[in-house]
């Protein structure tokens, strides 16, 4: 009779933890998704139009990155800006493009190299980049201008 009860708490318990665990991840996929870590942009060019552009290096480029597909359908995107008198600051990027009348761009923010928990590209740097490569324009300010 012990071993039975024992086995029903110890399955209880592993039932308690898979939830706590789902609900946790629920978390965490809701505010990555509309939290400070994820951007959104729209530009008019094609979902093609817009690889092109990315696999397109300038010397306009204020930092280097690499754009890799991975195998869900999803790019990530690795920047990394050269400080002249300090060490490269790298930070890592899910980058979705979903095609439609516009092309939306969300870049939801991974990790910093060095375990940093935000961003260490200021916004206006992202938005420069996009704006000059893919002709894009963050969602908030083209909701304000409609």
């Amino acid at each position: 009779m012990p071993a039975i009860l024992s086995l029903v708490l110890v399955a209880a318990a592993a039932v308690l933890c898979w939830k706590l665990a789902k609900q946790l991840e629920a978390k965490r996929q809701k505010k990555a998704s509309g939290g400070d870590g994820c951007l959104e942009y729209r530009t008019p060019l094609a979902f093609d139009e817009c690889l092109d552009a990315l696999a397109a290096r300038g010397e306009q480029d204020e930092f280097e990155y690499e754009c890799a597909r991975q195998p869900d359908g999803s790019f990530l995107l690795h920047f990394t800006l050269h400080k002249p008198t300090g060490q490269p600051v790298d930070t890592l990027y899910a980058l979705r493009l979903d095609a439609g009348k516009q092309t939306v761009v969300t870049l939801h923010f991974l990790r910093e190299a060095f375990g940093c928990r935000e961003p260490v590209f200021p916004k206006d740097l992202l938005d420069a980049f996009l704006s000059r490569k893919l002709n894009a324009v963050p969602r908030q300010q083209e909701a304000g201008e409609l």
